[in-house]
Protein backbone atom coordinates (compact mmCIF):
# COMPACT_ATOMS: atom_id res chain seq x y z
CA UNK A 1 0.00 0.00 0.00
CA UNK A 2 1.70 3.20 -1.16
CA UNK A 3 0.32 6.33 0.48
CA UNK A 4 1.15 10.01 0.06
CA UNK A 5 -0.52 11.91 2.91
CA UNK A 6 -0.92 15.20 1.03
CA UNK A 7 -2.26 13.62 -2.17
CA UNK A 8 -4.70 10.82 -1.42
CA UNK A 9 -7.40 10.07 1.08
CA UNK A 10 -6.21 8.58 4.37
CA UNK A 11 -6.04 4.79 3.84
CA UNK A 12 -7.62 2.30 6.18
CA UNK A 13 -5.80 -0.62 7.83
CA UNK A 14 -6.18 -3.77 5.69
CA UNK A 15 -8.13 -5.57 8.43
CA UNK A 16 -9.86 -2.74 10.31
CA UNK A 17 -10.96 -3.32 13.87
CA UNK A 18 -14.20 -2.11 15.37
CA UNK A 19 -14.49 1.47 16.59
CA UNK A 20 -15.08 0.13 20.09
CA UNK A 21 -11.84 -1.89 20.18
CA UNK A 22 -9.85 1.02 18.74
CA UNK A 23 -11.29 3.45 21.26
CA UNK A 24 -10.49 1.01 24.05
CA UNK A 25 -6.89 0.73 22.83
CA UNK A 26 -6.44 4.51 22.78
CA UNK A 27 -8.00 4.90 26.23
CA UNK A 28 -5.76 2.17 27.67
CA UNK A 29 -2.99 4.79 27.75
CA UNK A 30 -3.44 7.99 29.79
CA UNK A 31 -1.44 10.09 27.32
CA UNK A 32 -0.51 10.03 23.63
CA UNK A 33 2.09 12.43 22.27
CA UNK A 34 1.72 11.40 18.63
CA UNK A 35 -1.46 11.61 16.58
CA UNK A 36 -1.77 8.40 14.57
CA UNK A 37 -4.72 7.22 12.50
CA UNK A 38 -5.99 3.76 13.47
CA UNK A 39 -8.95 3.36 11.13
CA UNK A 40 -12.72 3.82 11.50
CA UNK A 41 -12.16 7.56 12.01
CA UNK A 42 -10.21 6.97 15.24
CA UNK A 43 -6.98 8.83 16.05
CA UNK A 44 -4.72 8.44 19.05
CA UNK A 45 -4.94 12.19 19.78
CA UNK A 46 -7.70 14.63 18.85
CA UNK A 47 -5.60 17.42 17.29
CA UNK A 48 -2.74 17.62 14.83
CA UNK A 49 0.69 17.83 16.37
CA UNK A 50 4.06 19.09 15.18
CA UNK A 51 5.09 15.72 13.74
CA UNK A 52 2.07 15.83 11.40
CA UNK A 53 3.27 19.16 10.00
CA UNK A 54 6.83 17.84 9.72
CA UNK A 55 5.59 14.85 7.72
CA UNK A 56 3.61 17.11 5.38
CA UNK A 57 6.86 18.99 4.73
CA UNK A 58 8.96 15.83 4.38
CA UNK A 59 6.60 14.15 1.93
CA UNK A 60 7.58 16.77 -0.65
CA UNK A 61 11.13 15.37 -0.56
CA UNK A 62 10.16 11.71 -0.95
CA UNK A 63 10.08 10.30 -4.53
CA UNK A 64 6.65 9.55 -5.95
CA UNK A 65 7.35 5.84 -5.74
CA UNK A 66 8.14 6.11 -2.04
CA UNK A 67 10.99 4.60 -0.06
CA UNK A 68 11.55 1.83 -2.63
CA UNK A 69 12.39 -0.89 -0.14
CA UNK A 70 15.06 1.16 1.64
CA UNK A 71 15.81 0.51 5.30
CA UNK A 72 14.72 3.06 7.91
CA UNK A 73 15.76 3.75 11.50
CA UNK A 74 13.59 6.04 13.65
CA UNK A 75 15.52 7.40 16.64
CA UNK A 76 13.07 8.52 19.32
CA UNK A 77 10.23 6.66 17.62
CA UNK A 78 7.62 7.47 20.26
CA UNK A 79 4.36 5.77 19.19
CA UNK A 80 5.73 5.00 15.73
CA UNK A 81 4.21 7.70 13.53
CA UNK A 82 7.21 8.04 11.21
CA UNK A 83 7.81 4.28 11.14
CA UNK A 84 4.23 3.71 10.02
CA UNK A 85 4.36 6.41 7.37
CA UNK A 86 7.65 5.08 5.98
CA UNK A 87 6.31 1.53 5.86
CA UNK A 88 3.10 2.64 4.15
CA UNK A 89 5.30 4.36 1.57
CA UNK A 90 7.22 1.25 0.67
CA UNK A 91 10.12 1.10 3.13
CA UNK A 92 11.72 -2.29 3.69
CA UNK A 93 13.33 -2.96 7.05
CA UNK A 94 12.05 -0.46 9.66
CA UNK A 95 13.40 -0.23 13.21
CA UNK A 96 12.18 2.24 15.82
CA UNK A 97 14.05 2.91 19.06
CA UNK A 98 12.96 4.86 22.12
CA UNK A 99 13.88 5.12 25.79
CA UNK A 100 10.23 4.92 26.93
CA UNK A 101 8.68 1.49 27.28
CA UNK A 102 5.20 3.05 27.35
CA UNK A 103 5.73 4.73 23.99
CA UNK A 104 6.98 1.44 22.54
CA UNK A 105 3.88 -0.34 23.83
CA UNK A 106 1.83 2.23 21.93
CA UNK A 107 4.02 1.80 18.85
CA UNK A 108 3.73 -1.98 18.80
CA UNK A 109 -0.03 -1.74 19.23
CA UNK A 110 -0.36 0.74 16.35
CA UNK A 111 1.83 -1.40 14.07
CA UNK A 112 -0.29 -4.45 14.88
CA UNK A 113 -3.48 -2.55 14.05
CA UNK A 114 -2.00 -1.58 10.68
CA UNK A 115 -0.64 -5.08 10.08
CA UNK A 116 2.88 -3.71 9.52
CA UNK A 117 6.19 -5.49 10.11
CA UNK A 118 8.04 -2.91 12.23
CA UNK A 119 10.54 -3.77 14.95
CA UNK A 120 10.87 -1.66 18.10
CA UNK A 121 13.63 -1.73 20.68
CA UNK A 122 14.01 -0.08 24.08
CA UNK A 123 17.22 1.95 23.67
CA UNK A 124 18.39 5.16 25.33
CA UNK A 125 20.46 6.76 22.58
CA UNK A 126 22.27 9.01 25.10
CA UNK A 127 24.05 5.81 26.19
CA UNK A 128 26.57 5.43 23.37
CA UNK A 129 27.15 1.70 23.82
CA UNK A 130 23.47 1.00 23.19
CA UNK A 131 23.77 2.52 19.71
CA UNK A 132 26.23 -0.11 18.48
CA UNK A 133 23.66 -1.79 16.26
CA UNK A 134 24.77 -4.63 14.00
CA UNK A 135 23.33 -3.03 10.86
CA UNK A 136 23.16 0.23 8.95
CA UNK A 137 20.17 2.08 7.51
CA UNK A 138 19.51 4.08 4.38
CA UNK A 139 17.26 6.71 5.97
CA UNK A 140 17.24 7.84 9.61
CA UNK A 141 14.51 9.88 11.28
CA UNK A 142 15.88 12.02 14.12
CA UNK A 143 12.91 14.19 15.04
CA UNK A 144 12.29 15.80 18.41
CA UNK A 145 15.46 14.22 19.81
CA UNK A 146 18.50 16.50 19.57
CA UNK A 147 17.58 18.95 22.33
CA UNK A 148 16.80 16.07 24.71
CA UNK A 149 20.36 14.70 24.51
CA UNK A 150 23.04 15.36 27.09
CA UNK A 151 25.68 14.58 24.45
CA UNK A 152 24.14 15.67 21.13
CA UNK A 153 27.30 15.72 19.00
CA UNK A 154 28.48 12.33 20.22
CA UNK A 155 25.09 10.79 19.50
CA UNK A 156 24.93 12.38 16.04
CA UNK A 157 28.39 11.01 15.24
CA UNK A 158 27.30 7.53 16.28
CA UNK A 159 24.04 7.80 14.34
CA UNK A 160 26.03 9.06 11.35
CA UNK A 161 27.95 5.79 11.33
CA UNK A 162 24.64 3.93 11.11
CA UNK A 163 23.41 5.96 8.11
CA UNK A 164 24.09 5.07 4.48
CA UNK A 165 22.22 7.94 2.83
CA UNK A 166 20.28 10.66 4.66
CA UNK A 167 19.00 11.80 8.04
CA UNK A 168 15.85 13.82 8.72
CA UNK A 169 16.39 16.13 11.69
CA UNK A 170 13.75 18.18 13.48
CA UNK A 171 14.70 20.07 16.61
CA UNK A 172 14.17 23.02 18.90
CA UNK A 173 16.44 25.90 17.86
CA UNK A 174 17.35 29.37 19.04
CA UNK A 175 14.74 31.59 17.43
CA UNK A 176 16.02 32.54 14.00
CA UNK A 177 16.59 36.16 12.96
CA UNK A 178 17.05 37.19 16.60
CA UNK A 179 20.27 38.98 17.69
CA UNK A 180 22.28 36.09 19.21
CA UNK A 181 25.92 36.82 20.07
CA UNK A 182 28.67 35.30 22.21
CA UNK A 183 32.26 36.47 22.54
CA UNK A 184 34.94 33.81 22.26
CA UNK A 185 38.61 33.52 21.32
CA UNK A 186 38.96 32.55 17.67
CA UNK A 187 41.47 32.64 14.83
CA UNK A 188 44.79 30.99 13.87
CA UNK A 189 47.58 30.81 16.50
CA UNK A 190 49.23 34.08 15.46
CA UNK A 191 45.95 36.01 15.37
CA UNK A 192 43.80 34.60 18.16
CA UNK A 193 41.40 37.28 19.38
CA UNK A 194 38.14 37.60 21.25
CA UNK A 195 35.55 37.73 18.49
CA UNK A 196 31.81 38.39 18.35
CA UNK A 197 30.18 35.15 17.15
CA UNK A 198 26.65 35.39 15.78
CA UNK A 199 26.14 31.76 14.72
CA UNK A 200 27.27 28.28 15.67
CA UNK A 201 25.82 28.77 19.16
CA UNK A 202 24.09 26.35 21.55
CA UNK A 203 22.44 27.22 24.87
CA UNK A 204 22.59 24.84 27.82
CA UNK A 205 19.22 24.21 29.50
CA UNK A 206 19.42 23.55 33.23
CA UNK A 207 16.70 21.90 35.30
CA UNK A 208 13.23 22.89 34.03
CA UNK A 209 14.05 26.07 32.09
CA UNK A 210 12.29 24.90 28.91
CA UNK A 211 8.64 23.89 29.17
CA UNK A 212 9.16 22.74 32.76
CA UNK A 213 10.73 19.60 31.27
CA UNK A 214 13.92 18.33 32.86
CA UNK A 215 14.68 16.15 29.82
CA UNK A 216 15.63 19.21 27.72
CA UNK A 217 19.37 19.93 27.69
CA UNK A 218 20.46 22.01 24.68
CA UNK A 219 19.03 24.53 22.20
CA UNK A 220 21.29 25.00 19.16
CA UNK A 221 21.01 27.61 16.45
CA UNK A 222 20.67 26.72 12.75
CA UNK A 223 24.39 26.77 11.98
CA UNK A 224 25.23 24.74 15.08
CA UNK A 225 22.87 21.99 13.85
CA UNK A 226 24.50 22.02 10.41
CA UNK A 227 27.98 22.05 11.93
CA UNK A 228 27.24 19.01 14.09
CA UNK A 229 25.78 17.19 11.10
CA UNK A 230 28.87 17.99 9.01
CA UNK A 231 31.02 16.64 11.85
CA UNK A 232 28.88 13.48 11.79
CA UNK A 233 29.63 12.94 8.10
CA UNK A 234 26.78 14.67 6.27
CA UNK A 235 27.67 17.06 3.46
CA UNK A 236 24.51 18.02 1.57
CA UNK A 237 21.51 19.83 3.05
CA UNK A 238 17.95 20.61 2.07
CA UNK A 239 16.44 24.01 2.55
CA UNK A 240 15.21 24.03 6.17
CA UNK A 241 11.59 24.33 7.21
CA UNK A 242 10.54 26.24 10.31
CA UNK A 243 7.66 25.66 12.70
CA UNK A 244 6.21 27.05 15.93
CA UNK A 245 7.10 30.72 15.31
CA UNK A 246 10.58 29.78 14.03
CA UNK A 247 11.55 28.00 17.26
CA UNK A 248 11.65 24.57 15.55
CA UNK A 249 13.57 23.59 12.44
CA UNK A 250 13.52 20.55 10.17
CA UNK A 251 16.01 19.70 7.45
CA UNK A 252 17.43 16.75 5.53
CA UNK A 253 21.17 16.07 5.57
CA UNK A 254 22.67 13.59 3.12
CA UNK A 255 26.08 11.99 2.73
CA UNK A 256 25.96 12.04 -1.06
CA UNK A 257 24.66 14.48 -3.64
CA UNK A 258 22.43 11.76 -5.12
CA UNK A 259 20.12 10.90 -2.21
CA UNK A 260 16.84 9.02 -2.15
CA UNK A 261 15.33 12.12 -0.55
CA UNK A 262 15.16 15.17 -2.79
CA UNK A 263 17.30 17.97 -1.40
Amino acid sequence: MLFRSNTFKQPEPPQPRSRESLEAFVKSFPYWYQRIYLGQGIYTAPERRLHNDVWDWLIQHVPRDGFQGRSVLDVGANAGFFCIQAKLMGAGRVLGIDSSDVYLQQARGCAEIWGLDIEYRLIDCDEFESLWLDETFDIIFFTGVLYHLKNPLGVLERVGKLCNDAIVVETEILTRNAPHVVYARQGPPERVAVTACHKGIMKFIENNELNNDGSNWWIPDEECVRGMLRTAGFRYFSKPAFFMKDSRMALIAAKHHQSLLKL
